[in-house]
């Protein structure tokens, strides 16, 4: 029997695999072999895949002895996102935390700043401390790496993403028809000349936004003025930037919806400063609901998801795969969750 083959039966006869087991497997050196579950340096594909495999087999964790030798678990949750100082992700972090209390579950918290270096970062740091699941809104870049930890047997949740090659549960927003039934809205008030700042078209939420923007207009036979599209990366410099284009254009936008809260406050920064008048001059609709929003004068309608309820479905999706072990199924199941558009004062009908 190959030295390789005798590995496997020793990590599954009642100690826990070490990343030398790992390497022997695949038949790589132990530096190779952490630097593949690493994440960083440089591997071929051909590597990776063995070694992801061997981990898989093994069902390897890193540092693995330190864990909980009684129940092998570390009763922490990892959890990355992208913008901490965000109403929108406010809510969904305190969902995760009461939610994992509610389990007996602690939460580690990463905050990426939609920045794919300090994404891999965190990925790889809740990684080493041996967390027993992730809960994560990966970027592009980062999406191989999350796919191997899901072929290797972590658990995994994916909120507000698009990957179709990552077999782990996911949680979405109803971007596209949200963005659609604010649109109509505005419609519906008369308005045709209608703009948004929209958000990051890397992000599934920034590209199902801005279709259901475009839908929706072609759906009442109006046709696309890229001149009435600003993206403002979820970020409130280009947003400010783009808020102030579309005020300037000879022809400006007598509506707007834009994509966050961020984004909103560069949109009323900027109006104001233009002395545009919200519900008066230019009618606004924006996705996220901060409290701040019911008692802005005038009153702002937006878009709320119920962002607290999202995290309880992610820690309860999470821990439901914790506790299935090996029998979870890995599949691609994506539950949408539907939101709210509250209409207060920012809308008028055009006259």
């Amino acid at each position: 029997m190959s030295e390789a083959k005798c590995s496997a039966p020793s990590a599954r006869a009642g100690r826990p695999a070490t990343l030398k087991d790992v390497a022997k497997e695949a038949g790589v050196s132990v530096g190779m072999a952490s630097r593949v579950l690493g994440g960083y340096g440089s591997f071929s594909d051909a590597t990776r895949v063995r070694v992801v495999e061997a981990a898989r087999t093994l069902s390897y964790r890193p540092n693995a002895v330190a864990r909980s030798l009684r129940v092998g678990r570390t009763k922490a949750l990892g959890l990355a996102v992208t913008n901490i100082s965000s109403y929108h992700w406010i809510t969904f972090i305190r969902g995760v935390e009461s939610a994992a209390s509610d389990h007996g579950y602690q939460v580690i918290l990463g905050h990426t700043g939609d920045d794919p270096a300090r994404e891999r970062d965190h990925i790889r740091a809740l990684y080493q401390r041996n967390v027993d699941g992730l809960i994560i809104t990966p970027t592009q870049e980062n999406e191989t790496r999350i796919r191997d930890l899901v072929d290797a047997g972590f658990p995994v949740v994916l909120t507000e993403s698009s990957s179709t090659t990552i077999q782990a549960p996911c949680i979405n927003i109803a971007d596209h028809r949200s963005a659609y039934s604010a649109t109509t809205y505005l419609l519906g008030l008369g308005h045709e000349r209608i703009g948004t700042v929209a958000g990051d078209q890397s992000l599934a939420s920034g590209t199902d936004r801005l279709r259901g923007y475009h839908d929706a207009l072609r759906d009442r036979g109006i046709a696309i003025d890229d001149a009435l599209v600003g993206y403002g990366e979820y970020r409130f410099e280009p947003a400010f930037a783009e808020t102030d284009r579309l005020m300037g254009l000879p022809d400006p936008p007598t509506a707007l919806l834009v994509s966050n809260e961020t984004m909103l406050g560069a949109t009323l920064q900027c109006l104001k400063e233009r002395g545009v008048r919200v519900g008066e001059d230019v009618s606004l609709i924006a996705f996220d609901d901060p409290p701040w929003a019911s008692y802005f004068s005038p009153s702002i309608t937006t878009i709320r998801t119920p962002r607290e309820r999202m995290g309880a479905m992610a820690v309860n999706t999470l821990v439901g795969m914790i506790d299935a072990g090996s029998d979870r199924p890995k599949k691609r199941d994506v539950r949408v969750v539907e939101s709210e558009l509250v209409v207060r004062e920012s809308c008028q009908a055009r006259s």
